[in-house]
C-alpha cells in the first residue's frame, strides 16, 4: 500500500471514529435527540476500514424515503412554482394529457411521521405518496406546508414508531469534513421504478453559498447553501446530507451543472434553517420570518470602488418588493434603493447570506439598527427599522423588444413606448429605456442583465428616453464605473448594478 493511499485510509478511519456530545432540537411539541450518545456509538460497533461508512448508512438509511408526485399535465409543463434551474434538476417524463409523474427524496424527522423534502419536489402536486425504506407505501400524504423562500416543505404520514434521523449542526461543520448524500437519484431501474436508497460520499466543499437559484424568481429567497462534491443527481432533491456520526447537517437541494447531472457541485440547505421552517409549519401552519422588506445583492469590487468602501463587503438594496408596491418598513424608515447595508445591530455584514443568517435571530415586530452607506452621498448613516413578516409576492408579464445596435456598455436599448406597442404590460408611471440586446463580450456581458430589463437611471441620473441614455453613457469615463438602477418587469424586482466600462 503506497503512502498516499495509507494516509487517505487513515483519515477516513479517524473521521469514522469521531463523535459529538448529545444535543436536542425542538420541532413543534416534539424534541428530537441528535448527536451520538455512548449507547449509539456502542450500537455502531467497532469501526474498521473494511466497513467504510456502512455503520452510518445502516443507522440513518431506514429514515430516508422516496417521494412520488403527480401533477396536472398542463401545470407540469408550465411549472410556475418551479424556478427554471429546478426543472432540469427535478426531471419528469413526458406523458401527454392527464397526470405527469415525478419523484424526489425526503427524510423522516420525527417518529410520528413528519417528513421534510424540497418545496420544488411537491409544488403544484395533486397527489403525493411516500415509500419508506422498508417498502411500505403511504398514499394521500398530507402536505403540512411549504416555504418557497428556503425551498423547504413538510409532509405528514399516519404512522408511529418510525426511524428518524438525528439533527446535527451545519454551522459547526467545517469545510473539508466527510459527508454522505442519500436519496433516490432518479435514474430508471426498469419497470417504472427509479434507483432508490443510493449513497454517495464526499466532503463539505464550502459553506454560505449564494448561487442565485431561488432568487431568480423570488425576491425574498434565502440562500445559505452548503456546497459538497458528494454526487447529487435529479431525484436526490430533499434527501439528507449527513456527517460521519449519522447526523443530518443539510437537505440536498440543487446542483450546478452543464449537463443536468452531477459534475461535482451539489448544494444543501443547512439543517438549522430546515429546522426553523419545520418548527414554524408545525406550530403555526406558516413560516414566521423576520425580514427587512428589501431585496439585496452582495457588494462587488466595482460597487466597493463606486461607494468608496474600504473592502468588498456589504449588501446593496435593490428593491422593496414587486415594482416597489409592497409595504416595507425599511423604506418607511428611510432606506433607499442603491444604499449599501454594512452592519446589523453593530455587527458587520459582508454578504447576502450573512445578512439573512443574522436576521434569523430576530422575530417579526422587533426593531434593529441598520448601518449603511448612502448611494446619494457615499456617507455612513444609521437607521432603526422594525422587522416585518414576509409579505405576499406579486409578478408581472413581460415582452422583449427587437435588437438594435449595441453601445460601448455592450447593450442596445429601445423606448418603453415601443415595448408597450409590442405588448409589454407596464404601468404608465414607469419610466426608463428597455434593454433589447446584450452582448456577452460587452461590459454587462458577465452580469445577470437580460433583454427586457429597464434602465431607470445611471449614476443617479434619470433615464427616460433613448437619447438621454446615449448622452449619459457617452459622458462616462473609459475605465470608470457605471452604476445602473434597473427594473425587471418579469418578476417586478429592481436591481442596482455597478460595472466597469472598457478602457
Amino acid at each position: 500500500m503506497n503512502d498516499a493511499l495509507r494516509t487517505k485510509l487513515n483519515l477516513i478511519l479517524v473521521a469514522l471514529l469521531a463523535f459529538a456530545l448529545p444535543q436536542s432540537f425542538a420541532i413543534g411539541s416534539a424534541e428530537i435527540q441528535f448527536g451520538a450518545s455512548a449507547e449509539q456509538l456502542q450500537q455502531l460497533g467497532d469501526v474498521s476500514l473494511s466497513q467504510g461508512f456502512a455503520p452510518v448508512v445502516e443507522k440513518i438509511g431506514p429514515a430516508v424515503v422516496t417521494i412520488r408526485v403527480a401533477r396536472n399535465a398542463r401545470s407540469a409543463r408550465n411549472a410556475p412554482q418551479l424556478p427554471e434551474p429546478f426543472r432540469d434538476f427535478f426531471r419528469q417524463p413526458e406523458q401527454g394529457p392527464g397526470l405527469v409523474q415525478g419523484s424526489g427524496s425526503g427524510f423522516i424527522v420525527s417518529p410520528d411521521g413528519y417528513i421534510v423534502t424540497n418545496n420544488h419536489v411537491v409544488a403544484g402536486a395533486e397527489e403525493i405518496s411516500v415509500e419508506l425504506a422498508d417498502r411500505r407505501e403511504f398514499v394521500n400524504v398530507r402536505l403540512v406546508g411549504r416555504d418557497p423562500d428556503t425551498d423547504v416543505a413538510l409532509l405528514k404520514i399516519d404512522a408511529d414508531d418510525l426511524p428518524s434521523i438525528p439533527f446535527g449542526s451545519a454551522s459547526g461543520t467545517r469545510v473539508g469534513e466527510w459527508v454522505l448524500a442519500i436519496g433516490s437519484p432518479g435514474f430508471s431501474a426498469g419497470a417504472g421504478r427509479v434507483l432508490e436508497m443510493t449513497v454517495t460520499a464526499g466532503i463539505v466543499s464550502a459553506k454560505g453559498r449564494n448561487i442565485n437559484i431561488l432568487a431568480r424568481t423570488n425576491n425574498a429567497a434565502i440562500e445559505d447553501f452548503i456546497q459538497t462534491d458528494a454526487a447529487i443527481n435529479p431525484g436526490n432533491s430533499g434527501g439528507p446530507l449527513v456527517n460521519v456520526r449519522g447526523e443530518v447537517i443539510g437537505m440536498n437541494t440543487a446542483i450546478s451543472s452543464t449537463t443536468g447531472f452531477n459534475q461535482g457541485y451539489g448544494f444543501a440547505v443547512p439543517i438549522e434553517l430546515v429546522g426553523e421552517v419545520v418548527d414554524d409549519l408545525i406550530q403555526y401552519g406558516e413560516v414566521r420570518r423576520a425580514i427587512l422588506g428589501v431585496s439585496v445583492t452582495s457588494v462587488t469590487a466595482e460597487d466597493a470602488e463606486f461607494y468608496g468602501l474600504d473592502e468588498v463587503a456589504g449588501v446593496v438594496v435593490q428593491d422593496f418588493g414587486a415594482l416597489g408596491s409592497a409595504e416595507s418598513a425599511a423604506r418607511d424608515a428611510g432606506l433607499e434603493r442603491g444604499d449599501v447595508i454594512v452592519s446589523l445591530e453593530g455587527q458587520p455584514i459582508s454578504t447576502v447570506s450573512e445578512l439573512q443568517t443574522r436576521l434569523r435571530a430576530f422575530s417579526p415586530g422587533e426593531t434593529v439598527t441598520i448601518g449603511l452607506i448612502r448611494r446619494s452621498t457615499k456617507e455612513l448613516d444609521e437607521i432603526r427599522v422594525q422587522l416585518q413578516q414576509r409579505p405576499a409576492e406579486t409578478r408581472v408579464a413581460s415582452a422583449d423588444s427587437p435588437p438594435d445596435a449595441a453601445d460601448h456598455l455592450g447593450i442596445s436599448v429601445r423606448d418603453l413606448e415601443e415595448a408597450r406597442r409590442a405588448g409589454l404590460e407596464l404601468d404608465e408611471d414607469i419610466s426608463g429605456v428597455i434593454i433589447s440586446d446584450v452582448s456577452r463580450t460587452g461590459a454587462l456581458g458577465r452580469s445577470n442583465i437580460q433583454p427586457g430589463m429597464i434602465i431607470q437611471d445611471i449614476n443617479g441620473q434619470a433615464v427616460t428616453t433613448v437619447d438621454e441614455y446615449h448622452e449619459i453613457v457617452k459622458a462616462l469615463q473609459p475605465g470608470g464605473i457605471a452604476n445602473l438602477a434597473l427594473l425587471d418587469p418579469r418578476s417586478g424586482s429592481r436591481l442596482t448594478l455597478s460595472v466597469r466600462l472598457p478602457s
